[in-house]
């Protein structure tokens, strides 16, 4: 029995039962057996080609948690036109595989030892022998490399084991990197966690050209910051969504003027907007696009009439409206034991709510509390349109 045989057996057990067992499949290492099994069960939904390629080796589990998914990978090579690329930051190698599918030479550089030979392999396995490893400090190594079309960065967002939000913060220092790339390349892109401000991140980075706000079956997993070395006047935002077998949803906005929204009451239809769609703060643009009516200044949630299905974000039918009072609840509620409870600018959060109104979750209907644009707390029920 080979070690890829050992781990498929095992691929779906308890790595903390494996671990304990005293005698596992001697002679092999049974510690890094169970590392390999644990890691691949991370990567399950995140890297489900990997996952299943019993070929392939993984480094340890934190580096599948802080890689990017195939899908946002794929996402990522996209944004480049062949060409030679440099990856400052390469780690599993999730990326640079994704790129060497349209470079015709990725420059893989990576800090640590193991990480960068378990790559090297896989890149053997997969075929990629146009990807050059490097092992080292990107610091040290990129005023050696020539000139390419593209760099791209993922710079690790941890100090001291705490999770970091500031560029200047972050490791490697892309600030402090910048003058050496622009004399490598004219284009880059950035890996930044969604937690960063967009603003914040364009004052640092004026060469800024566009900002993608990318999403992973509808949670935003990471913001793309694209360089130029002549910058922009207005970056373009870009709110991605992707999913496993559909094409993604791209909205690219340039924003000029703040939009002035008008108000309304609740009409038939409710429109709760994307989760990318927020990040981006295009709440109120795409909304006054499709001509929509918004429900209160702080509630980002919007009304109109007509139905509006291609929305980008959730579309659902207003089936009553009314506030907090013991008879409103039960005229409201009369027939509903399960619903699903999204709270917008209310007073109570969404599990508080929930005891009050005495509903278990699930069902196909969903209560949206908020605050209505002449002030009144109030819960709207609704149903999902799509």
């Amino acid at each position: 029995m080979t070690e890829a045989d050992i781990i498929r057996q095992h691929i779906g057990d308890d790595v903390y039962a494996l671990s304990m067992r005293s005698h596992w499949h001697e002679p092999y290492a049974k510690a890094w057996l169970v590392m390999q099994i644990q890691a691949r069960q991370k990567a399950k939904s995140k890297l489900p080609s990997w996952y299943g390629n019993f070929d392939l080796l993984f480094p340890p589990p934190l580096s599948v948690e802080q890689c990017s998914s195939e899908l946002a990978a794929d996402y990522k090579a996209s944004l480049v036109e062949g060409g030679t690329l440099a990856d400052l930051t390469g780690g599993m190698g999730i990326d640079s595989a994704a790129f060497a599918r349209r470079c015709s030479r990725v420059i893989f550089i990576e800090k640590d030892e193991g990480v960068a030979e378990t790559a090297r392999y896989n890149f053997d396995i997969l075929g990629l022998d146009h990807v050059e490893v490097h092992h080292g400090d990107c610091a040290e190594i990129l005023p050696t490399l020539p000139a390419v079309d593209h760099i791209y960065i993922d710079p690790a967002r941890r100090k001291e084991g705490r999770k970091v939000f500031r560029l200047a913060d972050c490791e490697p220092d892309l600030l402090a990197l910048l003058p050496v790339i622009w004399q490598k390349t004219n284009h880059v892109i950035v890996k930044l966690s969604p937690m960063f401000d967009l603003t914040e991140v364009q004052r640092q980075l004026p060469q800024t050209t566009a900002i993608h706000v990318v999403a992973v079956r509808g949670e935003v997993k990471e913001l793309l910051v694209e360089l130029c070395r002549d910058g922009a006047q207005t970056p373009v935002l870009a709110c991605v969504d992707l999913a496993d077998g559909v094409a993604p949803r791209i909205e690219r906005w340039e924003r000029g003027t703040t939009v002035e929204m008008p108000y309304s009451l609740p009409l038939g239809y409710l429109y709760e907007p994307h989760a990318a769609v927020l990040k981006a703060g295009l709440m109120d643009d795409l909304a006054a696009r499709d001509g929509l009516f918004k429900l209160q200044k702080n509630s980002h949630l919007y009304t109109s009439d007509a139905l509006h299905s291609d929305y980008f974000g959730r579309v659902f039918q207003v089936e009553a409206v009314f506030g907090m009072g013991k008879a409103e609840l039960k005229e409201g509620l009369s027939d509903v034991t399960a619903a699903g409870i999204t709270v917008r600018n209310f007073p109570l959060g969404a599990e508080p709510l929930r005891k009050r109104l005495k509903l278990c979750d699930g069902g196909d209907i969903t209560i949206f509390a908020t605050t209505l644009c002449d002030g009144r707390h109030a819960l709207l029920r609704c149903r999902p349109v799509r």
